[in-house]
């Protein structure tokens, strides 16, 4: 895949964030969710993207469905465009 692709889908997801005025913040349960992976001694960081993703789920504009897809291709378009850079 291009790097075009990758920006597609991030495009993508900010569009339809933008539509459903859903904003990348981070919420209460989401920062300690990273508070409690820390503690267990992980680190994940999510993009904004990402975190758009998690927004757009928790406010039912997209199914669990539908976000894990969109996240796949988003992580799969990310490594593409990494690989060709």
């Amino acid at each position: 895949m291009t790097q075009t692709a990758a920006v597609s889908v991030a495009r993508q997801v900010r569009q339809l964030a933008k539509d459903h005025m859903v904003t990348a913040d981070p919420d209460d349960m989401s920062r300690m969710a990273v508070t409690i992976t820390r503690m267990a001694g992980d680190v994940v960081e999510l993009d904004g993207v990402e975190q758009l993703l998690v927004n757009l789920k928790k406010k039912g504009v997209l199914s669990k469905l539908e976000t894990l897809v969109l996240q796949g291709r988003y992580l799969q378009e990310r490594r593409s465009q990494n690989r060709s850079a």
